[in-house]
């Protein structure tokens, strides 16, 4: 599904995050719009002047930070498959993405394929609501190419983000594949049982709090996960501790929203560090890795919601290591978007408009949105704001927090 909009906004800055002002004061204006180009993406390469802007920021980058104000919105894989033509030449064979660390290696073994998309829609058909966004035409199509950008040795998908609402048929599929003992294997398949009727349940209802990652009692997990302990090895244990986590983070939401986004914020971190410590070489510069997640998880400082994201560790990793992080925030003005729209339904478009204030995400971005090239996506190189930042008056308060 092609989803269109309005302007896109492109905001570059190597280790900040994004920063604005709601306050019209000249001197801030001055440096936004000496500091702006048009920027395009033509035939899968970068166009305009813009882009000798965002090349300049990528030179001797280690982490390339893209983060998503709006999921489901097409021109952002377009954009992707772009970033990864520019990425691939300097080394970069790493993705970290949102999504789970259990499905990645499934998903790039379809990536790698040239007609991956049969076998990706056959895995949904027998997992689905496993794969978070990637099961969109656009996001799959983007991660082909990358792949093929990165070839002969190909892009390393890593999934740190808690498992999806619907993996769990899948998660335990893969521990009854590690051959558990029999009591472990009975009670697997007994939760394997529960999992089928959890989901015609969710089907009849439409409704993903019904699917078994968070209607499954916690005795009946906790008695599982007892079992693989005495009988199965680490690899099985791992991938119940993940579905606890992920059914943990989703049943936290209800209640304190707050608490399980920092644990999902903790389990993101974890998740990247054990590949990325893997990767390392010995006497060798780390992986170089292109992250791709929503806006929140990609910030340098504390984000919005006051929590300290993957973003925030990227950058001071490559600090700390003389190394340089590079954070992209990408976003519409106004348009559609896909989203979920129910348990087996498929996705549908649904507006969202992020230049009216009771509504936006991002209502201190009003005065980059109210400066952008003429007929163009516009890229606003902040790095220029760094310096002698006291100088601008009546800038919005989240502006020196981000920063």
């Amino acid at each position: 599904m092609k989803i269109s909009f309005r302007l896109l906004v492109v905001s570059i800055c190597v280790c900040i995050a994004v920063a604005s002002s709601r306050a019209q004061n000249a001197a801030f204006l001055e440096t936004l719009q000496k500091n702006r180009a048009g920027i395009s993406v033509k035939d899968g390469k970068l166009s305009r002047p813009g882009s000798d802007i965002l090349r300049s920021a990528l030179a001797e980058a280690q982490f390339v930070l893209l983060g998503e104000g709006v999921h489901g919105m097409s021109q952002i894989p377009d954009f992707g498959v772009a970033l990864c033509a520019e990425l691939a030449p300097r080394g970069f064979h790493h993705m970290a993405l949102e999504i789970g660390p259990s499905v990645a290696p499934e998903l790039e073994k379809f990536a790698r394929t040239a007609d991956g998309a049969k076998p990706l829609a056959q895995f949904l058909k027998t997992y689905p609501e496993t794969i978070a966004f990637y099961n969109w035409r656009e996001e799959f199509a983007m991660l082909q190419q990358c792949e093929n950008a990165a070839s002969p040795e190909g892009m390393t998908l890593w999934g740190v983000d808690q498992e999806f609402m619907g993996a769990t048929g899948f998660l335990l599929d893969k521990i009854l594949a590690t051959n558990p003992g029999p009591d472990a294997k009975a009670a697997i398949q007994a939760l394997r049982k529960e999992n089928a009727e959890a989901r015609a349940a969710a089907m009849n209802s439409g409704n993903f709090w019904d699917l078994l990652m968070t209607a499954a009692k916690q005795e009946a997990l906790d008695h599982v996960r007892d079992l693989l302990a005495k009988q199965s090895n680490p690899e099985a244990q791992q991938i119940f501790a993940s579905l606890l986590a992920s059914s943990e983070i989703y049943l936290k939401n209800k209640a304190d929203s707050y608490n399980s986004n920092r644990q999902r914020a903790l389990l993101m971190k974890q998740n990247f560090v054990a590949p990325f410590s893997r990767a390392m070489q010995p006497g060798s510069t780390p992986p170089k890795v292109l992250f791709k997640f929503g806006d929140m998880h990609m910030f340098r400082g504390m984000n919005p919601l006051h929590s300290s994201e993957l973003g925030n560790l990227a950058g001071e990793f490559a600090e700390a290591y003389g190394l340089k992080s590079v954070n992209i925030l990408i976003l519409g003005l106004k348009g559609q978007q896909v989203r979920f729209a129910g348990i087996g339904k498929p996705s549908q478009p649904g507006s969202f408009d992020n230049t009216a204030e009771k509504d936006s995400d991002f209502p201190f971005l009003k005065p980059l949105f109210e400066n952008l090239v003429a007929g163009s996506w516009t890229i606003y190189d902040l790095r220029s704001l760094r310096s002698g930042f006291s100088k601008y008056e009546k800038v919005d308060p989240k502006l020196e927090r981000i920063e």
